[in-house]
């Protein structure tokens, strides 16, 4: 079956199945059509996915990098990184400091704690 024999199948049962509409369904149906007629011959863009120069970065004709909600997201995000870095950084310090008070405070040498034999006695004498 070549195409155009399939078309005038397709076009019969269309034309049978339209032919109990009502007038305004019709009419809907005939206006519909038309719209999309019109869109499909419509020109259409295609976004910008570029760097201009001198627009700066544009995506579908928004300029984002003028904006100023960007920046300011953009820095409390950076602000954010770095703050959790330093934190991290002073935890750390925090807790050598520590580390190092207990073992210069104790009683015991420190050529102690660096015995393998005591620190598995130590382990073994924790609950």
């Amino acid at each position: 079956m070549n195409e155009q024999e399939t078309a005038k199948k397709i076009t019969g049962y269309l034309d049978r199945g339209t032919a109990g509409l009502k007038a305004g369904t019709a009419f809907k149906l005939q206006r519909a059509r038309q719209h999309a007629l019109a869109r499909l011959s419509a020109p259409q863009q295609a976004p910008e996915f570029a760097l201009a120069g001198a627009g700066g970065a544009t995506f579908g004709g928004r300029r984002y990098f003028a904006d100023a909600r960007i920046w300011i997201g953009l820095l409390l995000l950076v602000g954010g990184i770095l703050s959790y870095q330093y934190w991290q950084a002073a935890q750390q310090a925090r807790d050598i400091e520590e580390t190092d008070a207990a073992i210069l405070s104790s009683e015991l040498p420190i050529e102690a704690y660096l015995d393998r034999g005591f620190q598995a006695s130590l382990k073994r004498s924790e609950p």
